[in-house]
């Protein structure tokens, strides 16, 4: 079996390299539609379609994860960033305990979500896994 190695523009049909995010004729962004989050606890998930804001509410009530208790009220954001071409996690200022990703506290300008992926608060507390639909 060989690898996907180009993709085809929904909106005019000009193929390009996985390499480019964008089509060069007329700018379609190819990113997943949404990215899904899913509670390594409890295996609970959700799926975020937009720019959307997190915390302690959301960990509680949608993942039910006990360790929500370390979120603060708004602990990061999912971006869907149109200019990089990706989803990307950005912490929320003022949040009480860091926001990191893959092990690596998350800067102020954010990081690019991967297939896999693991958001935490702290390096160990709450871990979401990123997955794209």
């Amino acid at each position: 079996m060989s690898a996907i190695t180009t993709w085809k523009c929904p909106q005019d049909g000009i193929e390009s390299p996985l390499t480019v995010r964008k089509c060069p004729v007329c700018g379609w962004a190819n990113m997943p539609r949404c990215v899904s989050l899913q509670s390594e606890a409890t295996g609970k998930a959700a799926d975020i379609a937009g720019t959307t804001k997190l915390g302690r509410a959301v960990f509680t009530q949608r993942f039910a994860d006990p360790e929500a208790k370390y979120a603060s009220d708004e602990q990061f954001e999912i971006v869907r960033d149109e200019v990089v071409v990706a989803w990307m996690v950005r912490p929320v200022a003022g949040a009480l305990n860091a926001t990191f990703y893959n092990g690596t506290e998350v800067p102020p300008t954010g990081c690019e979500l991967t297939e896999g992926g693991v958001i935490s608060i702290g390096r160990s507390r709450m871990k979401l896994t990123v997955k794209f639909k």
